[in-house]
């Protein structure tokens, strides 16, 4: 029976139109509580199954789902405080456009085959932080539907995208540290390819990286330095191999092992930062007084370790709300945007002078 029964089965059972019974599940606010009420108990009763998705799709021309594409695994997703915090932003916002999320994770290691890129079924895409040459991104760009790019890669007018100057954040907190007078600087990037790996960088030419972000973060560092009278080719520069406190604090000993001279580390991230403020202190350098530590996005724990972090902030709920929004409005009108969103420099407790 509740194979045969439709919306137009419970409208002539209670009386009332179509519309009526269809607003009940599409548009509840068009209707009264009790009424709605009634026609959910009489669905129920009659053993109404719900209406169906591609009966909506055909009638609206949308599925009433968007995408949102990561090449990490789900575990770092929900524990990296970036991305968390990211995706509260696309969570607020797509409870608001009462559409549903589905998370397409391209992880290291799966070919792009094996995931649902280009399968499932969205009216859209939000694509969060992916290298320049991942597959992930033709992929996405093959189903010819909406797309929002998140910080990386940057496509121009072929994507709508939602990012901010790297490169003058970078500038920001390297000029900070060069007022400080420091000229012994040293340089952790939390990664420079999607294959990381903690190592030394040659900064005689200053590193390429596939990752926007990276290039964009460590060329801010490079002119505010040169700017300050540094010469970058003697600058060192590590790669963490991945973006925690511990890859930090392990990449930030073997700096300051290799360049016990160093009096300020910048950092690409606030959690590469954390760890070599924690990396400093083991090896009996106190932060500030004898090691400046800088790092950039401001997560919430920037402001409750120990020494709190000086940095730079940006939005990252409010990058994830947008890229939402954006993906919603060109879902509706096809119009293509690209918002940069503010920054601004934090100075806590771990940036100070250098010694005389």
């Amino acid at each position: 029976m509740s194979d045969r029964v439709t919306l137009q089965t419970i409208a002539d059972h209670l009386g009332v139109s179509r519309t009526t019974i269809s607003n009940a599940y599409n548009r509840p606010d068009q209707l009264t509580v009790g009424l709605r009420s009634q026609i959910m108990a009489a669905a129920d009763e009659l053993g109404y199954r719900g209406p169906s998705a591609a009966g909506r799709m055909l009638r609206t021309g949308r599925i009433g789902t968007i995408g949102l594409v990561f090449t990490a695994d789900l575990k770092y997703v929900f524990s990296d405080p970036d991305t968390a915090l990211f995706m509260r932003g696309v969570a607020q916002a797509s409870a608001s456009a009462r559409t549903g999320l589905t998370l397409l994770p391209a992880p290291p290691g799966v070919a792009i085959e094996a995931t649902a890129l280009g399968t499932a079924p969205v009216d859209g895409y939000i694509v969060y932080s992916v290298s320049d040459a991942h597959p992930a991104i033709g992929a996405v760009l093959e189903r010819n539907v909406p797309v929002v790019i998140v910080d990386e890669p940057d496509l121009g007018t072929r994507t709508s995208f939602v990012g901010i100057d790297d490169r003058a954040g970078a500038h920001i907190a390297a000029r900070h540290v060069v007022g400080l007078g420091h000229t012994a600087v040293g340089v952790i990037v939390d990664r420079l390819s999607d294959e990381p790996e903690r190592r030394p960088v040659p900064s005689r030419s200053w590193p390429a990286s596939t990752i926007r972000i990276a290039r964009a973060r460590l060329d801010g560092y490079r002119e505010a330095l040169s700017a300050g009278g540094i010469d970058t080719t003697d600058v060192p520069i590590w790669e963490a191999g991945g973006n925690d406190p511990d890859s930090g604090r392990r990449a930030a000993l073997e700096l300051l092992h290799a360049h016990p001279e160093l009096t300020a580390v910048l950092c690409t991230t606030d959690q590469v930062a954390i760890g070599a403020a924690e990396a400093g202190v083991s090896i009996g350098r106190s932060v500030p007084e004898d090691l400046t530590v800088v790092g950039f996005d401001d997560i919430p724990r920037a402001s409750t370790c120990s020494p709190a972090l000086t940095t730079i902030r940006q939005p990252l709920v409010d990058k994830g709300r947008l890229a939402t929004e954006l993906l919603m409005a060109q879902i509706g009108d096809g119009v293509v945007q690209r918002v940069e969103l503010p920054i601004e420099l934090v100075v806590r407790e771990s940036s100070g002078p250098v010694r005389s």
